[in-house]
C-alpha cells in the first residue's frame, strides 16, 4: 500500500489537474483540498483489510450502492445472471444449483422486477395541516379523520436487486422493521403479508425478499398516520459563535474523530435531524423512535442529536444518502444511498470509500463504504445518539431512495421546518445569499417586529405591576 506521503502526493497532483477528485455537490466542493488530510489519517489509523470473511459465503460482504457484485463462492452460471446483458441460458446448461436459489431468495432473471409495499388507504389518517411555529409540532403531528382517496397506498418502490443491497443477510427482517417504522413506529402493531400463488401469505423475518407485492396490515380497527418527510431545507454548518460552538466543543470532546474512518480531521457535526426542525419536533421524533420520554430542556442543538463525521462523509449524511444501520449495541453498518441512475454515468468510474468517492482503481486498498462499520469512538461517554434516532434517519435515507409518489404526494406529509437561518448557520456557507434564501428580507424583517412587540409588551407589564404595588 502507498505510504500517506506518497499518497498526499499523488492526490496533490491529481487535484491540479481537470478531473475533480470527488464526486462533488455544491454541499461540499470546498472540503475537497482537505481530501489528503482524511486519507492521510486513515493511513495511520485503520487496518485497511484486503478481504473480509463472513459466515454466509452467498451473500456479498461489500455489496457497493451503485451496482450488484455476485457473491463469492457461486457457479459461473449465476454470476452471468449479475450481468446487464443478460441472455437466456442455453439447452445444454445445467439448471442452477438449489442451495444458489434460496441463497438469492429468487430466480437471478427477477432481480431487475419491482419489488413494491403498500397500505391499505383506509387504514391510514391523513395530518390535517402544517404549522408554521416550534410551538405548535403536536398539531402538525396529529393524525385527522380523512384518509386517501384511493384504495392502497404505495408506500416504496424498487428493483429487488437495490433492494437486496440493503437487507443483505437480514433478508425480509430489514423490511418488515422498516414497514414498521413508517408506519407504526412506536406500537409496531402491523404484520407484513406478500402476494405469492394468488393469495396474500404471512412473512417471516427468515424469508427471502423476492420481486413481489408486500402490504403493511394491521389488526381491525387500528388506524395510523404515516412517518413524515424530510427534506433538509437549507443547511446546517456550525459556526465559531454562541451556542453553536459549545455544541461543536462538546461534540470534539466527546467523540474526537470520525465514527467511520476514525480521521481526527477535519471533521463536521453532522445533525441527525435538521435544526431547522426545532426544539420541540425533535423531542416528538426523539420519544417516537427511541420510546425514552425526552428530558424537558432537550433541544435540537444537543449533542446527542450529533455525531462527528469527516466533511465529505458529511455531505452523504446530510442529504440522506449516508445511513447507519443497527447491528448490535454501539455498532452500526454504513449503506450508501445514492442513486446510479440519478447521478449519471461518471459513477461507473468512482469507488465509493470511507474517505468520499475517488477515481476508481487509484486507491485499491481504501475500504468501500457500503457495508463498512460504523461506531462512537468512546461509547463510554454521555449524550451518545441513542439507536432510535440514527433509525429514524436512516429512514429518511430508505424514503428518499425508495419512497413512491403516492406516499410523498399525501397531505403535510414533510416535516415543517423554520424559514429563519438558525443559530449556528454558518454566513460563508451560502445560506444569506438571495437566490438559496430568497425570503431573507421579509423573514428578518419579520423577526425583527415580533421582537420589538415582544419588547413593547414587557415594557407594558412591568409598568403595569408598578403602578398596582404602588
Amino acid at each position: 500500500m502507498d505510504n500517506p506521503q506518497y499518497i498526499s502526493s499523488k492526490l496533490h497532483t491529481y487535484d491540479n489537474r481537470s478531473s475533480p477528485l470527488l464526486y462533488t455537490n455544491s454541499r461540499w466542493s470546498a472540503a475537497l483540498h482537505q481530501s489528503q488530510l482524511s486519507i492521510q489519517a486513515v493511513s495511520h489509523q485503520l487496518p485497511l483489510p484486503t478481504s473480509r470473511s463472513s459466515n454466509m459465503p452467498c451473500l456479498p460482504t461489500h455489496p457497493p450502492a451503485i451496482s450488484i457484485h455476485p457473491p463469492s463462492g457461486l457457479s459461473k452460471k449465476i454470476k452471468k445472471l449479475f450481468k446487464k446483458d443478460k441472455k437466456p441460458p442455453k439447452k445444454d446448461e445445467e439448471p442452477l444449483k438449489k442451495d444458489e436459489e434460496e441463497c438469492l431468495g429468487t430466480t437471478a432473471t427477477d432481480l431487475s422486477s419491482p419489488l413494491t409495499l403498500d397500505i391499505y388507504s383506509h387504514c391510514v389518517r391523513l395530518y390535517p395541516s402544517t404549522i408554521s411555529d416550534d410551538n405548535l409540532p403536536i398539531l402538525a403531528l396529529t393524525p385527522g379523520d380523512d384518509s386517501p382517496d384511493t384504495a392502497s397506498t404505495c408506500l416504496l418502490k424498487g428493483s429487488l436487486a437495490d433492494f437486496l443491497q440493503y437487507s443483505r443477510q437480514e433478508v425480509s427482517k430489514w423490511l418488515i422493521d422498516i414497514a414498521h417504522d413508517i408506519c407504526d413506529p412506536l406500537n409496531r402493531r402491523g404484520s407484513l403479508v406478500v402476494f405469492k400463488e394468488q393469495q396474500w401469505l404471512p412473512v417471516a423475518n427468515t424469508d427471502p425478499l423476492t420481486a413481489s407485492m408486500y402490504r403493511y396490515d394491521l389488526p381491525p380497527g387500528v388506524t395510523v398516520s404515516l412517518s413524515k418527510i424530510s427534506q433538509r431545507a437549507g443547511k446546517s454548518v456550525t459556526s465559531l459563535t454562541g451556542y453553536a460552538s459549545t455544541l461543536a466543543n462538546r461534540l470534539q470532546g466527546r467523540d474526537g474523530k470520525c465514527w467511520v474512518s476514525r480521521a481526527f480531521a477535519p471533521l463536521a457535526n453532522s445533525h441527525i435531524c435538521p435544526k431547522r426542525m426545532g426544539d420541540h419536533t425533535a423531542r416528538i421524533i426523539f420519544q417516537t423512535f427511541t420510546s425514552i420520554p425526552p428530558p424537558p430542556n432537550l433541544t435540537i442543538l444537543d449533542e446527542i442529536f450529533c455525531l462527528s463525521l469527516s466533511v465529505n462523509l458529511d455531505a452523504w449524511f446530510d442529504e440522506y444518502e449516508l445511513g447507519f444501520h443497527f447491528v448490535s449495541p454501539d455498532v452500526y453498518e454504513c449503506h450508501l444511498f445514492i442513486n446510479r441512475d440519478v447521478m449519471g454515468h461518471a459513477n461507473e468510474e468512482l469507488d465509493w470509500t470511507i474517505v468520499g468517492a475517488i477515481p476508481r482503481g487509484r486507491y485499491p486498498d481504501l475500504p468501500t463504504i457500503h457495508g463498512h462499520h460504523a461506531s462512537p469512538p468512546h461509547p463510554q461517554q454521555d449524550k451518545i445518539p441513542p439507536p432510535g434516532l440514527l433509525r429514524w434517519h436512516y429512514l429518511q435515507c430508505v424514503l428518499k431512495r425508495f419512497g413512491h409518489d403516492h406516499y410523498k404526494d399525501l397531505d403535510n406529509i414533510f416535516f415543517f421546518e423554520l424559514p429563519l437561518r438558525m443559530e449556528g448557520d454558518s454566513d460563508d456557507d451560502g445560506t444569506g445569499s438571495e437566490v438559496e434564501w430568497p425570503s431573507m428580507a421579509l423573514d428578518l424583517g419579520r423577526n425583527v417586529q415580533n421582537s420589538l412587540k415582544e419588547r413593547e409588551e414587557r415594557h407594558q407589564a412591568v409598568a403595569t405591576w408598578i403602578s398596582t404595588s404602588t
